[in-house]
């Protein structure tokens, strides 16, 4: 009985050594048949899994898990080369190992028996794995820079370059302004340039844009902040203020960015909404936009850029985009006019855009000249002006702080169209109009209107030039004298409040028998030739010879 039982329990090991590699053999073709519905079934559950995470990936902006990604992953490579395994197992279906004795087909059997049990373990597996799923997808966290609709533009190209050379190769320069007039194109320049940081390597980790209404939230500009820096709403909504602004600091810290602010109308104090100052050390940029040039200052911009209208090829090209179609496919008639159409709004980009737009589909060259005499005589009638021109513009009037600096403004309108205003002739006459004020010391009142031309230039509504005499004078732009002539008309209900004429063909006697109508007339030619009996009466009407 000693001797037995060593015997039998080695006969039991070595059993235990054959069984398994026999079980290869003996249970190829159960085995075979397992794997193929397995393999089914994992490409079946592997379709699911993928069209699931693509809707989501598409429709909710998501991102496939690392689990779900490794998976797919772990189940195409599994793919690969399991049907070359199926079919030689196809082909030795009927094969005996051991009734035929044959060494070599009993090995490529047992190899072939032990590669189709570990599939069929991978498989299982893999199917074991998929249950423990418990998201597919996770929220995609915002791009380092959002893509901001934006057309083709024109004539912005040497201004962007400056500003991205400023950005990415001045590393003292940390906040940059974009200052001009209203309408000229600034915010389509911030678009470009948040546009061109998305599709070349920057180096910056995120770029943040926020529009700034006029009157300034800087809670919401917070919010827009803080978003773009991935801070939880469950978390933010449970600080106080000087917590947010830690926070927004802190995030910024740790990275490189570029903060793009956009219409920004009174000083903004950076720090107030977390942008750590000293963090600009590291590289990152502020830029801002505004109408007014003492912004700039007030926000201690290390570099400023003035946004000019366009040339005038460059306005041809623009009013061209918008019109829909090259001009060389129009009549002679209508060419020639469209020239003289885009002159008229004289390379301001918003008038040349909502003019374009209304000349749109219109072939007949009546149709265009009506339209040109429109902008010339009556443009708040020309379609689009009031609501897309003026309103923008009447804000740079409207942010004039009182009633003194509108009048001084408005008063410029009495001025032919182009005329370089001399500025001390300008102010005399203030003073003779009583703007500022009633009193013997002349001095102070002509040093208050220098102040108020000064606050009337930085906030674009006039433009430096000199006359032929070299005098200082200025000007204002067409399109902006436009603005403020239907200001001064009541915004276009009275409008013969305000007449100026201009030259002898303003003479006429439709003309002068607006005058009944007129508050005011301004008179820039001699009347020699002018019966009077043509002159209605106007007691109330104030004339400027």
């Amino acid at each position: 009985m000693d001797f037995a039982s060593p015997l039998l329990e080695l006969v039991k090991q070595l059993w235990g050594l054959a069984s398994k590699p026999l079980g290869y053999i003996y249970n190829l073709k159960d085995n075979v048949d397992s794997l193929r519905n397995a393999t089914e079934d994992l490409k079946a559950v592997m379709e699911d899994v993928k069209a699931r995470v693509e809707h989501e990936e598409e429709e909710a902006r998501a991102q496939r898990t690392r689990q779900v990604a490794n998976w797919l992953g772990k189940v195409q490579e599994f793919d690969v080369g399991i049907d070359q395994v199926l079919e030689e197992a196809r082909e030795r279906d009927q094969i005996k190992c051991l009734s035929r004795c044959l060494p070599r087909n009993c090995w490529s059997s047992y190899k072939l028996g032990k590669r189709v049990d570990q599939l069929l373990n991978e498989a299982r597996q893999l199917q074991h794995e998929k249950g423990e799923f418990r998201d597919f997808t996770s929220p995609l966290p915002p791009p380092p820079v959002l893509e901001l609709p934006v057309g083709e533009t024109v004539g912005l190209d040497v201004s962007l370059n400056k500003v991205l050379k400023w950005l990415v190769g001045e590393k003292q320069i940390r906040v940059f302004a974009l200052y001009g007039k209203g309408g000229v194109a600034k915010t389509t320049l911030m678009k470009r340039i948040s546009q061109e940081l998305l599709h070349a390597n920057h180096g910056f980790d995120t770029v943040i844009w926020v529009a700034v209404s006029r009157q300034v939230n800087e809670d919401s500009i917070r919010d827009a902040i803080r978003k773009r820096l991935h801070i939880q709403d469950d978390s933010w909504d449970q600080w106080s203020r000087d917590e947010r602004v830690h926070r927004l600091c802190d995030a910024f810290y740790r990275k490189k960015f570029v903060l793009l602010i956009d219409d920004v109308w009174r000083r903004l104090a950076i720090s107030n909404i977390g942008v750590p100052c000293h963090g600009l050390k590291n590289g990152s940029k502020v830029v801002f936009t505004t109408r007014l040039k003492h912004v700039c200052d007030q926000m201690e911009a290390d570099r400023t850029l003035e946004v000019q209208c366009l040339t005038p090829e460059e306005a041809l090209r623009l009013f061209e985009k918008n019109v829909g179609k090259s001009l060389v496919n129009f009549h002679q008639d209508i060419q020639d006019v469209a020239k003289d159409i885009a002159e008229e709004c004289k390379g301001l980009p918003l008038a040349l855009t909502t003019v374009g737009r209304a000349m749109a589909g219109r072939e007949n060259p009546h149709e265009w000249r009506h339209a040109l005499a429109t902008l010339k005589n009556n443009p708040h009638k020309h379609s689009g002006m009031v609501e897309e021109v003026y309103h923008i513009l009447e804000f740079s009037y409207n942010s004039l702080n009182d009633s003194t600096l509108q009048a001084c403004f408005l008063y410029c309108c009495l001025f032919p169209e182009d005329y370089p205003i001399s500025t001390k002739k300008l102010i005399e006459l203030w003073i003779g109009e009583g703007f500022l004020g009633y009193t013997n010391d002349v001095c102070r009142m002509r040093d208050e209107g220098e102040s108020i031309l000064g606050d009337l230039k930085r906030a674009c509504l006039l433009e430096s030039e000199h006359n032929s005499k070299r005098e200082q004078c200025v000007k204002m732009h067409d399109v902006i004298r436009d603005m403020a002539t239907w200001i001064a008309h009541d915004r276009g209900q009275k409008e013969n409040k305000l007449l100026v004429i201009e030259d002898q063909e303003d003479m006429s006697l439709e003309m002068i028998s607006k005058w009944g109508e007129a508050e005011i007339v301004s008179l820039w030619v001699g009347v020699i030739g002018i019966s009077t009996e043509h002159h209605p009466s106007a007691p109330s009407s104030k004339l400027y010879l």
